[in-house]
């Protein structure tokens, strides 16, 4: 009997197959390389903490170096940490490695550096996603670090830029009178003089970026906020003990 290749049920049936083996292979790929994946995703991360709270002390790490440094200074958070006010997360353990954590850090000598938290919003074009390292106290910045966006290259993309992160260390977010006072200014008029309340506070926007400078200004500020109450909330030990 001669296989009619042109009839409907031949057309549908080989489709069918050929679907099912097409999907069959790419899911054999993704079970064989989702180690792969997880272990890069975890380097990443590992990588990102370890710049947020400057333990590289400015070298040049392979990954074994940042894995072995991570390791030794950088924990995560086991209690979980939500803004009361918003509902906001910023740590929930029962959510696996993909989840919302905050980190805590010493440096080698064992002297506490502080709390790195996630950081997120929506920039000029769509979302940016980070971590700010801050010191115990959560008063001032350790280091920041941006390790998802979709700005434009050359422009908004810098934000990844040392030169320019680098800007954040040191600066003041104590909480200010005024509730929602911003802790943190990036751009627009810079500070006169140490008694102006921009003082030690302030970073200048990326040239040719002012759209996405002020976004980060703006879930900077909120995260910040979100991130205090978060940790009042939970008790978490502001003391540098």
């Amino acid at each position: 009997m001669k296989l009619r290749t042109s009839s409907p049920a031949y057309v549908v049936g080989f489709s069918a197959a050929a679907a099912a083996v097409f999907t069959a292979a790419i899911m054999s790929l993704q079970a064989a390389t989702e180690p792969l994946v997880r272990r890069n995703e975890a380097l990443q991360r590992q990588r990102a903490l370890v710049e947020a709270f400057a333990l590289a002390g400015g070298r040049q790490l392979d990954d074994g170096q940042t894995v072995e440094l991570y390791e030794r200074s950088i924990r995560p958070l086991d209690a979980p940490l939500i803004d009361p006010q918003t509902g906001t997360t910023f740590n929930d353990p029962r959510a696996g490695p993909r989840g919302p954590r905050t980190f805590r850090a010493v440096g080698a000598d064992g002297a506490p550096l502080g709390y790195a938290f996630p950081v997120w919003g929506i920039g000029f074009w769509a979302r940016i996603d980070g971590y700010l390292a801050v010191r115990p106290g959560l008063d001032r910045i350790v280091g920041i670090v941006f390790t998802g966006h979709s700005e434009t290259p050359g422009l908004g993309g810098r934000i990844t830029e040392p030169q320019w992160r680098g800007r954040f260390a040191g600066l003041n977010i104590a909480p200010r009178g005024g509730g929602e006072r911003p802790m943190l200014y990036i751009g627009g008029r810079r500070p006169s003089g140490r008694g102006d309340a921009r003082s030690g506070r302030y970073v200048d926007a990326i040239t040719g970026a002012t759209g996405t400078s002020r976004a980060v200004e703006r879930f900077l500020n909120e995260r910040i906020r979100q991130f205090r109450r978060a940790a009042d909330a939970a008790g978490i030990d502001k003391t540098g003990k």
